[in-house]
């Protein structure tokens, strides 16, 4: 698991988190996401992505707006993908940011943290403009 202090609140943490729009910008090797499903929010309920020519998959994501928590699974009889969540809670300097795979499927064993990593960063660098 990944934990970090991050500068910006739980509630936009999670609204970045959550958008595809700019998951290209922060995730590591993202060439392509397309969103299958929404939901009435327009959150992302099915997607399907792709890694550079090799990886590609669809994940199913579930929200506890409340709680500012997401969790995704891979969507039906799909091999390469990964189950995780991440969750943002409220904190005096920010949120406290929890990002975790259940498992790694073939990935370095550095993936959970350089994609926790990378959000982080992501979410680091817009407080800072």
């Amino acid at each position: 698991m990944f934990e970090a202090v991050l500068p910006a609140s739980a509630e936009v943490c999670f609204n970045e988190f959550v958008d595809l729009r700019t998951a290209r910008l922060w995730l590591p090797g993202l060439k392509k996401a397309r969103v299958v499903r929404s939901d009435d929010k327009g959150r992302p309920l099915e997607v399907s992505y792709e890694f550079g020519d090799v990886l590609s998959y669809a994940l199913v994501y579930a929200y506890d707006e409340a709680g500012r928590q997401v969790r995704w699974v891979p969507s039906a009889g799909l091999q390469d993908a990964v189950s995780g969540t991440a969750s943002f809670e409220p904190e005096a300097e920010g949120c406290h940011f929890r990002y975790s795979l259940e498992s790694l499927r073939g990935r370095s064993p550095n993936h959970e943290q350089e994609v926790a990593q990378a959000f982080a960063s992501w979410i680091r660098s817009r407080r800072m403009r």
